[in-house]
């Protein structure tokens, strides 16, 4: 067995929580097929055979799993649920350990795509034997007037598909009333009698049509042609009917609207693909932050010591300025890679909107009308006002930029921002993946700019991706705001078109939590000295040697370590350690396994963790299990030695 299925096994009666609490969300997609308690019972039957297939993949046939579950009834809906449930499953546990969290999403994405096959293959078994079934039927309905009133009513106008019958050249002959709303039109006598070309755009559908005397049934997707002219996808399944001697006497269609479906899948790779990136942007943010953390340390060290009028001291604050310009710029990818949740509290969206069109107004140029349309008694979420701020000037400055483009026939326009309660019922939310039925507040960006293309639209929240010149922007803007909401537990709405505007809909859940009232802090002293015997665990040689250096300079005595095993073996060797700073992320044993075993020699021991990469789960886990805090890398020195000071001052049973 793996460390990583290891590990995974040990969480099996999480995952079996969240495939059930996913399940339970989807009673209304499978309130046909399955029975609800049928369907919870799923959730502990499928986490088995996964954790299995992750031990051993020749211990689990998904395919047969995709099948059985095809068997039971389930909607793709709830399978994309199921699988999207499993991923998320293998983040939450395995977040911070890298290679292992990488191997079990190959595994996992092994796992899912065969049993989405499975799935698919006997699903679509059981569509074409249902519809041999109907085809029968109506076959017995075309020769014989007595029953076809019967078969008709009760096996197609209650179909959910869109059917239409047709004779053999092509004519209209009947259809459901589904096909009516999919097509747009009022009776069915607006239909029959048409050519099937009315319906179709291109001519696909006459190719299809003038093969089936050979072949004797068709399945796949078309594009379709609505009554107003719009254009649509629909899955389609042909067939001859024939009567009892054989002879072919009509052809049924039947349709399934394929938007909706077209649209989640959209949505589940776009996901997909921003979790991949935002690893590969986390990976980078940890090694950048260590760079910035020694060039940093360094300068502030020779800042100390050169003279503040001289030459030298001017050139180092240059230097130190564009570190800052890096440290920004590491910040912002770790709101993309949402490592960050800030300070959460309880904000009003209308007081952020009034700060930022402050702002604006002084900063934009005076040919943009901006505007605010604010909802009254608008409800509170729980949020990191900064984040939101930059959220709604991120989105403005795209605006800003849309309506000042060289492109825009007119140049400058309008800017809108506006607030409301929304309630979003199931049918809403189940356009978006990671959306769930309740209340939330809304935020939406309006312009009146040149607007984007569909293959722009694709592209939109991809980190570095911009239609701006390389001084003009960094390509982090949209990223930035899709990590920010994302890890708000928001969803993001666009709607845009070429020479037609954006606007940019986002969703907040609502919080019941009472705003608290703020108190003003003292600032904190230039530089604070103590006393006590500091051991420092970094595998990077440099930021030991900075932070050595600083905090010996306080007073304290220093004791460096390069990983975790090395800080055990200093820390048991009767020293009397006041504080460990301990680095999140080293080869060989890392700071979570370390901080355990320190735990287990000292239960009172005082850790502060300092990393340049940290995701929410992982470092609310280091505190739960007895950190004192955690500090971001590149550090202030300064900030460091008051951190220090007041973890030591702290009494060993306060820890």
């Amino acid at each position: 067995m793996s460390l990583a299925s290891s590990l995974l096994r040990k969480s099996q009666g999480s995952l079996v929580d969240l495939l059930e609490s996913r399940l339970r969300e989807s009673v209304f997609d499978n309130r046909y097929s399955l029975h609800p308690r049928r369907l919870a019972q799923l959730g502990a039957e499928q986490a088995e055979p996964f954790l299995r297939f992750l031990d051993d993949p020749t211990q689990v046939d998904p395919f047969a799993q995709g099948q059985s579950l095809a068997r039971e009834g389930l909607g793709e809906k709830t399978i994309l649920a199921i699988m999207s449930a499993l991923r998320l499953f293998c983040h939450q546990q395995l977040e911070g350990e890298t290679l292992m969290l990488s191997s079990s999403l190959d595994a996992t994405e092994l796992y899912t795509s065969r049993t989405l096959e499975g799935f698919m293959s006997a699903q679509e078994a059981l569509i074409l034997k249902d519809q041999e079934q109907l085809r029968r039927a109506l076959s017995t309905a075309l020769e014989n007037q007595s029953r076809e009133l019967l078969v008709k009513n009760h096996a197609i106008n209650t179909s959910i598909n869109g059917i239409m019958l047709t004779d053999l050249d092509g004519k209209v002959t009947w259809v459901n009333s589904s096909f009516l709303t999919l097509w747009g039109y009022a009776a069915a006598e607006d239909v029959i009698g048409s050519r099937i070309e009315t319906f179709w755009a291109g001519d696909d559908a006459r190719r299809v049509l003038d093969r089936l005397p050979a072949t004797g049934g068709w399945r796949g997707e078309l594009a379709a042609r609505r009554k107003d002219q719009s254009t649509f996808s629909v899955e389609l399944s042909a067939s001859v009917i024939r009567n009892e001697e054989g002879r072919a006497i009509g052809i049924m269609t039947s349709f399934v609207d394929a938007t909706e479906r077209k649209r989640l899948q959209a949505q589940i790779i776009q996901v997909q693909k921003m979790d991949a990136l935002g690893q590969l942007a986390g990976g980078i943010t940890h090694d950048f932050n260590n760079l910035l953390t020694a060039i940093s340390g360094y300068l502030q060290l020779l800042l100390d010591d050169v003279p503040f009028d001289s030459r030298m001291h001017q050139d180092l604050m240059q230097m130190r300025a564009a570190v800052d310009r890096g440290t920004g710029l590491t910040r912002q990818l770790r709101y993309f890679t949402r490592q960050t949740s800030g300070n959460r509290q309880v904000v009003s969206l209308n007081e952020v909107a009034r700060e930022t069109w402050e702002i604006l107004k002084r900063t934009f140029p005076p040919d943009i009308a901006i505007s605010l349309a604010l909802a009254p008694s608008l409800w509170t979420i729980e949020a990191d006002s900064n984040q939101m701020s930059q959220v709604l000037v991120n989105l403005c400055v795209n605006a800003r930029d849309a309506m000042t483009d060289a492109q825009h026939p007119r140049g400058g326009g309008r800017l809108t921002i506006e607030t409301a309660n929304v309630e979003l019922a199931e049918e809403r939310v189940g356009r978006y993946v990671t959306a769930r039925p309740g209340k939330y507040v809304a935020v939406r960006v309006r312009d009146t700019g040149i607007g984007m293309s569909p293959d722009l639209l694709d592209r939109l929240f991809v980190p570095f991706v911009t239609t701006k010149n390389v001084r003009s922007g960094t390509g982090l803007g949209l990223a930035v705001v899709y990590g920010i909401v994302t890890n708000h537990q928001g969803f993001i709405d666009v709607q845009s078109g070429v020479g037609q505007g954006t606007v940019f809909e986002i969703f907040f859940p609502m919080t019941q939590r009472e705003r608290e009232t703020r108190t003003e802090e003292a600032p904190p002293p230039a530089l604070v000295h103590g006393h006590g015997t500091i051991l420092v665990v970094d595998d990077e040689q440099q930021i030991c040697e900075i932070m050595s250096r600083v905090l010996t300079n306080c007073g304290y005595v220093v004791i460096t370590a390069g990983d975790g095993r090395e800080a055990l073996s200093k820390f048991g060797r009767g020293h009397e350690i006041d504080l460990v700073i301990l680095d999140m992320m080293m080869p060989g044993m890392g700071g979570k396994e370390c901080l355990g075993q320190l735990r287990e020699q000292d239960p009172g021991v005082r850790v502060l963790v300092a990393t340049g990469y940290t995701s929410n789960g992982s470092a609310q886990e280091l505190l739960l299990e007895g950190a004192l805090g955690i500090v971001e890398k590149p550090l202030d020195l300064k900030a460091l030695a008051e951190i220090v000071q007041k973890y030591v001052a702290l009494p060993r049973s306060s820890s």
